[in-house]
């Protein structure tokens, strides 16, 4: 989520490999220097601070690269950090897929067995929370509560109590199961449901299931705005003055404890292993993550601007967008832009494809900064997307 009025080039090195002979046969390749040569091209044409790239063909990362400035003066490079946002609801949604293959949930119980207080908590279920049908209103989205007092002090700390506390002021649009919202209450909920169910807090979890088995190495997490160096530098003028946003508290955008700074090969690396083949996960976790189920369900409701029927374009899988063949997670706010698309193994003829990009604006990135800024990141995974797997084109959101 990225907000404006409403909260809403340096090469620096490339880390390659040669193409396997067959996936360059299959793929018509014409070189990696093409796929360079997109990230190059929108960096200079957004007028773009930082890029960050790692693209991989069936887990091998075959190129990587870093482009600009972490901050005036500062070169970028490939393990510089940033924030890595929704890529983290992939993995709360992993983590609740692993606890149902352990028993320790059941997905299609209601939350009431964990949070009984909750108010309509016994019709709504993890399945509901992880694929945004609970209902629950995004904190996001109200003005007075959250938007206002965000932009007057971008620092202060945010509990998940006071998130929820939030969630429920406002009318409640549909019932558990009723439609589709994007919001951000449903996960620091489930958030809680996940650590009421274990009996653990969200960090042990995140380390215990996620971090520690994909080796991820350079992704920390903190509920605060702490991110270790090499730190890329986010920048932004959404409210009103161009100013440096790396140490705005990140409390707000997810459950305490998922909340992250990650380098481009962890981001990369991580979502590719989790929903481009089943290993991680089990087959039947995998199929229900990233199988397009709810196409056709939803309708748009007046008051709720991101209630929508899903579509093949756009869909909701557990903790990830589905676009067409592929399976995304496109954080942006703050500053930060990033974008990871994964074409699974099992809808591809040649073998799995993940690319991952970062960015970071300068002041003429955005043309007008008091709507919603592009994320410059998905639109160059889908140019990139569209040279390795022309078959497989990614629908422009």
């Amino acid at each position: 989520m990225f907000f404006a009025a409403r909260l809403a080039v340096i090469f620096m090195g490339c880390v390659g490999a040669s193409w396997p002979i067959a996936q360059a046969q299959e793929l018509d390749l014409r070189s990696l220097e093409e796929i360079r040569s997109i990230a190059s091209a929108q960096f200079e044409k957004h007028h773009l601070n930082s890029l960050l790239l790692q693209v991989r063909i069936d887990g091998k990362d075959v190129t990587s690269l870093a482009l600009g400035e972490a901050m005036t003066g500062v070169p970028a490079k490939i393990d510089g950090r940033f924030r890595n946002g929704a890529v983290a609801l992939t993995y709360i949604a992993a983590l609740a897929l692993r606890l149902a293959e352990e028993g320790i949930v059941d997905l299609d119980m209601p939350i009431s067995r964990w949070l009984p207080d909750l108010p309509a908590s016994g019709k709504a279920t993890i399945r509901m929370l992880a694929n945004m049908t609970a209902g629950y209103p995004d904190h996001v989205a109200n003005d007075e509560k959250f938007v206002k007092p965000f932009i007057a002090d971008p620092f202060r700390t945010w509990t998940p109590q006071d998130l929820i506390a939030v969630s429920l002021s406002q009318a409640r649009r549909f019932a558990p199961g009723e439609n589709w919202d994007y919001s951000h209450s449903g996960y620091v909920i489930l958030g809680q449901v996940l650590e009421a169910a274990t009996g653990k807090p969200m960090h042990r979890l995140m380390d215990e299931y996620i971090l520690t088995p994909l080796k991820l190495g350079g992704t920390f997490g903190f509920d605060n705005a702490t991110i270790p160096e090499p730190a890329i530098h986010a920048f932004t003028a959404e409210r009103g003055v161009w100013e440096d946003a790396t140490y705005w508290n990140p409390s707000w955008t997810l459950p305490a404890g998922a909340i992250q700074v990650t380098t481009i090969d962890d981001m990369a690396r991580s979502f590719d292993t989790i929903v481009g083949s089943a290993g991680f996960l089990s087959a039947q976790s995998l199929k229900q993550m990233i199988e397009p189920r709810l196409i056709g369900f939803g309708v748009p409701l007046e008051g709720c601007p991101t209630c929508h029927s899903l579509t093949k374009r756009f869909n909701y899988g557990l903790g990830a967008m589905l676009r067409g063949d592929w399976v995304f997670q496109t954080p942006l706010f703050g500053g930060y832009a990033s974008a990871v698309g994964t074409l699974p193994q099992e809808r591809s003829k040649i073998g799995r494809i993940t690319i991952a990009v970062a960015v970071t604006f300068t002041r003429a990135s955005v043309e007008d900064w008091s709507g919603r800024a592009p994320n410059l990141a998905d639109a160059t995974v889908a140019l990139i997307a569209a040279k390795l797997a022309p078959e497989h084109p990614v629908p422009f959101l």
